[in-house]
């Protein structure tokens, strides 16, 4: 049975908030109706409880290296809902507390997902799944870098071009600043 897709409310409001750990300590309704949960089956849980098994580990590894270095995460997350459906989010998060015991919070908002994003971001992951199965964390990681390097982006940058309506405008940047570099 094939799964079903989600519709994305572009007016909605997806956030949510976690400890250092995942950990959810708030969600917003738009989340809660997104994702078939209710606050109080969310609140306490690991964000993962939502993760779609087509998502690569190696995000969420650069997610987590961001967050703990004080940087932003830019990123495209296809979630499972609570009945098995899945969607697709834009997803932006950072560090918006750190205690003095050192403890932190992470904020999130989320919003649709372009349908170019999407299909590309979803050959990337199938790859990406791929290599993890084959050689681990570690696989994607590499393929992952070369990726990257050989569009002469970053991360961060690779992401961008999908965002907006002049990604495709960043795209031939990138592409020129590699080959004069």
């Amino acid at each position: 049975m094939k799964e079903k897709e989600l519709k994305i409310d572009d007016n909605a409001n997806y956030s949510s908030t976690t400890n250092q750990d995942g950990i959810i300590t708030h969600v917003c309704s738009d989340f809660e109706k997104i994702s078939g949960y209710t606050k109080e089956e969310l609140i306490g849980k690991n964000h993962n409880i939502m993760r779609h098994p087509d998502m690569p580990k190696i995000i969420f590894k650069i997610m987590w290296e961001k967050l703990q270095n004080g940087e932003k995460f830019i990123g495209f997350i296809k979630n499972k809902s609570k009945n098995g459906e899945y969607y697709w989010l834009s997803t932006k998060a950072y560090l918006y507390l750190k205690e003095k015991d050192g403890k932190c919070k992470y904020f999130s908002y989320k919003g649709p997902i372009s349908l170019r994003a999407k299909h590309h971001i979803s050959k990337l992951y199938s790859t990406l799944l791929e290599e993890e199965k084959n050689g681990g964390i570690e696989a994607s990681q590499k393929y992952l870098n070369e990726y990257l390097d050989y569009r002469g982006v970053t991360y961060n940058e690779y992401i961008e071009t999908f965002e907006d309506t002049v990604g495709l405008v960043k795209v031939g940047y990138f592409m020129t600043r590699k080959l004069f570099s």
